[in-house]
């Protein structure tokens, strides 16, 4: 895909949004897809370590098939994941090189702890474009704190694995490790990034982020306040109802990739097309209540951090140059 067919699709996306059009004429630049919603892990500040039940399941190859058929030519790039780890289903593979000879870029969010190094050079060969690891501690006691069922060793060990293949095999995906430095308070901070950093000295690793967490729509209220206990702070309509969809496992589409209990049902794309979906009166009336600013006893958006987020341009400042820089930098 060439940078002027992406920079096409993400100023018709901004246009659009900038406009605050109800129907809109471009199908969805980002696509959020998940291939299942089930985790090894049961994260203190995830839905599968909250009190409220998720599904298990895997999406069949079937409907992952018509939902890539019917975004082919439209779409910049597909998140092989959402509130579980993708790792799971067992056909990752075959959905990542569907993806790379559609042309459309693939990108990954991983805890890493079930990367063995088959699993890694299998992503690796169908061309997975973009991956990036949650690791959110730099020391064991941290991590497995914060990383319900991980093993820091094993998930070092593992993102070192993948790193390595890279290298040895002249390509691989555009590789970060993220850190929400959760529980990383005491003096030394400095001091133990710095070591852990170390893990991947000489190895092709990207980039590495340290991310601030958001409120996940309200269900992780510790991490922000929404509209509801700001009621005067800015309205900043959510970007996603204009740019973006999320697909869950079974076909259902949530509102945006915060809704992690799909609070807010849109439609599915199991029985419906991707584009009758994207435009239905559902998909409409959020973006009516996004211009009017009227978002008032909607859950969950009436709790969400993101809708009070600061911006340039008219577009949030929170993540836009990451944005960027991934839609037209990373090949």
């Amino acid at each position: 895909m060439s940078r002027l067919n992406i920079i096409k699709r993400l100023g018709s996306a901004y246009l659009s949004y900038m406009r605050r059009v109800e129907t809109v004429s471009h199908l969805p630049a980002r696509v959020w897809l998940e291939p299942t919603p089930s985790c090894n892990f049961a994260c203190g500040y995830c839905p599968h370590g909250m009190d409220a039940p998720t599904p298990k399941g895997l999406m069949k190859m079937e409907l992952f098939h018509k939902i890539i058929n019917e975004l082919e030519g439209s779409v910049n790039d597909i998140n092989l994941f959402h509130r579980g780890e993708s790792l799971i289903h067992p056909r990752l593979p075959e959905m990542v090189e569907t993806l790379t000879r559609k042309g459309i870029k693939s990108r990954l969010h991983t805890n890493a702890g079930l990367l063995t190094e088959d699993r890694a050079k299998a992503l690796i060969e169908a061309g997975l474009t973009y991956i990036s690891f949650s690791v959110d501690g730099y020391t064991k006691k941290v991590y497995e704190k914060n990383r319900i069922g991980g093993d820091f060793d094993m998930t070092i060990a593992n993102i070192r694995g993948l790193l390595e293949l890279k290298k040895n095999m002249g390509k691989g995906p555009f590789t970060i490790v993220q850190v929400m430095e959760l529980g990383e308070e005491a003096d030394g901070k400095v001091a133990r990034l710095a070591a852990f950093r170390k893990n991947f000295d000489g190895l092709p690793l990207d980039r590495f982020v340290v991310r601030t967490p958001h409120n996940w729509a309200g269900d992780l209220s510790q991490f922000g306040d929404g509209l509801n206990a700001k009621p005067d702070s800015r309205f900043t309509p959510c970007t996603f109802l204009w740019y973006s969809m999320t697909i869950l496992y079974d076909g259902e589409v949530a509102a945006c990739p915060q809704d992690f209990f799909c609070k807010i049902k849109i439609g599915n794309v199991s029985v419906d097309s991707v584009a009758s979906v994207w435009n239905n009166e559902a998909m409409r009336g959020m973006r009516k209540r996004m211009k009017e600013r009227n978002v008032n006893g909607l859950a969950p958006c009436d709790t969400c951090d993101m809708l009070t987020r600061k911006t340039v341009m008219g577009a949030p400042v929170n993540y836009l140059s990451t944005f960027i820089r991934d839609n037209l930098l990373i090949r």
